[in-house]
């Protein structure tokens, strides 16, 4: 019989409020100067990194064992959909940037997922997306944010070179209002 304090479900439960901390704490940290905020945000992202490497090299080292201790223990199953176990991670990728292919489809463009290693999503701008100026504001306004919400343990993006001419966006284009640099 497992001792108090040791079983699955006294996990989960204490999973709850330490999530919801660190909800806050992020929250806080958006508050932040931008030179501290990315500070914050990088050194996550590198213990995110790291993390998902070591999770996920683990979980391929006890093989089929993953998914009974996933199945068995809440919290461990939490840990392994939180980094991606078992994801296929090229279709969460293409998953990820469905809600952007309206808008991309509209102006005759497209991005294709090529692959995902280690978080790092490669991709190639098609179509209109292929050569236009506006697509660095694309990448980093909406396929950036999409990857960021729905692949689990992204990083960054790799855009593979593209040797199409330079041309504008097609259509009308708007002007991305910024804030006033201080």
């Amino acid at each position: 019989m497992a001792e108090a304090g040791n079983r699955p479900e006294d996990a989960l439960s204490a999973l709850g409020p330490l999530l919801d901390r660190l909800e806050e704490l992020l929250e806080e940290v958006q508050g932040y100067e931008q030179p501290a905020r990315d500070g914050v945000f990088e050194l996550l992202d590198g213990i995110d990194a790291l993390h998902r490497l070591a999770i996920t090299r683990l979980a391929s080292a006890i093989g089929t064992n993953a998914d009974r201790l996933a199945a068995d223990d809440p919290a461990i199953g939490w840990l392994f959909e939180a980094y991606g176990v078992g994801v296929d991670d090229v279709a969460a990728a293409v998953q990820a940037l469905e809600p952007m292919e309206p808008y991309l489809n509209e102006h005759g463009g497209a991005v294709e997922v090529l692959a995902v290693d280690n978080g790092v999503v490669r991709l190639r701008m098609a179509g209109a997306c292929s050569g236009c100026s506006a697509a660095a504001i694309t990448l980093r306004e909406g396929v950036e944010e999409a990857l960021r919400s729905g692949l689990p343990g992204f990083v960054a993006v790799d855009v593979e070179p593209d040797d199409a001419e330079s041309h504008p966006p097609p259509g009308p284009t708007l002007l991305q209002i910024q804030p006033r640099p201080a």
